[in-house]
């Protein structure tokens, strides 16, 4: 059946980009294999397999487009009648080549099915290693400058012991022969498929060692802590993720390393608020002020400067600086400072005050 990104993620398909992210990194954190009981280990990798592609999908506009429009009804489609070798070239040359069937999810499908890709012609089928979705919050300052910060993981990295080859003295594999694969014919929505899976005796690998690695069990990794460091870009805004490739779990066996998605959080600020690349000022002046104007000392985001206050200023007008504000991400530029009015009216006044408004009153 076609698959539902929808309801896997527990959305509508009306969802907002904002509704759709936020429901990922609910799943990702609850379902990720680093927090699955050992019993429900396999359970939880596959269901994160499922969250994460859908949030591939339904994150990117125009595949979300594309899903929206033909996913409902891919089960009808000629794939149905058989997928041969050559159907398969003719589809990856409409779609573009590889990449679209790796933003897809379908690379690796494809790659075993048909024996297509870099890792399919080098003989040996691949281990992959899981993503790593993390939150991580930073003020508003270190948004303005970007900002370099070291974070500790526990993962799984290449064992030192053995360099991650799980073991020394290789010989081939007796059971796959050396290929890494075997090759088993199923029944499937494409009709009938001949499908490479890895050989269960070497994983993928195509020999096994003599004498295995006491340290990692044979798997060539080990659970360790490690510094990662991130850099932080200027301009970044809040519920944005940063994706550092190959930084997430290492794979057993020299496999792929999965990726790490840092999600930022941007620490509220007492003066600022922040409206896309805008900040706003709150700035509170008295009657006098306003009436006859003045020269205020405010704070900006990287100091401080003087504003002038225009005579005759009404509660609620807005003045701009132009340039003081975010930064635009990567530097293209910088948004502006927003300084709101707020003239404050006091309760209460001298009788000389009182007297000097009533003769105003009278002009």
């Amino acid at each position: 059946m076609s698959k539902d990104y929808y309801k896997t993620l527990g959305v509508s398909k009306s969802a907002s980009d904002v509704e759709i992210k936020k429901a990922y990194r609910k799943l990702a954190l609850k379902y990720h294999p680093d927090r699955a009981p050992k019993e429900k280990k396999k359970e939880y990798e596959e269901k994160f397999k499922e969250i994460s592609e859908s949030y591939r999908i339904l994150s990117d506009k125009e595949k979300r487009s594309q899903y929206d429009q033909f996913g409902s009804s891919f089960e009808q489609s000629p794939f149905n009648q058989g997928f041969s070798q050559q159907d398969f070239n003719s589809f990856h040359d409409a779609f573009g080549g590889q990449d679209i069937f790796e933003d897809l999810g379908f690379g690796r499908i494809f790659e075993q099915m048909f024996d297509f890709g870099p890792r399919a012609r080098s003989g040996r089928t691949t281990q992959y290693g899981q993503d790593i979705v993390i939150d991580n919050e930073i003020t508003l300052e270190d948004s303005f400058r970007g900002i370099e910060k070291e974070i500790n993981l526990r993962k799984t990295v290449i064992c030192s012991e053995c360099n991650g080859k799980g073991g020394k003295e290789f010989k081939q594999c007796n059971v796959c022969g050396g290929s890494g694969y075997q090759q088993v014919q199923n029944n499937s929505i494409f009709g009938m498929i001949f499908q490479r899976r890895a050989c269960p005796e070497c994983h993928g690998r195509g020999e096994i060692p003599k004498e295995i690695c006491k340290k990692c069990n044979g798997q060539g990794i080990v659970k360790e802590n490690k510094e990662i460091k991130i850099t932080i870009p200027a301009g970044i805004e809040s519920e944005q993720t940063l994706k550092l490739s190959n930084q997430g779990e290492t794979a057993p066996y020299g496999g792929k390393s999965g990726d790490l998605y840092v999600n930022i959080h941007i620490k509220s600020h007492k003066e600022f608020e922040r409206i896309g690349n805008n900040l706003i000022y709150n700035l509170v002046i008295n009657f006098t002020q306003a009436v006859l104007g003045d020269k205020i000392d405010i704070p900006v985001i990287d100091g401080r400067v003087k504003l002038k206050i225009p005579s005759g200023i009404q509660s609620g007008e807005m003045i701009k600086l132009k340039d003081k504000g975010m930064p635009t991400l990567y530097g293209h530029g910088k948004g502006d400072l927003i300084i709101r009015i707020q003239v404050e009216v006091p309760k209460k006044i001298s009788r000389k005050q009182k007297k000097i408004i009533e003769e105003l009153n009278k002009c």
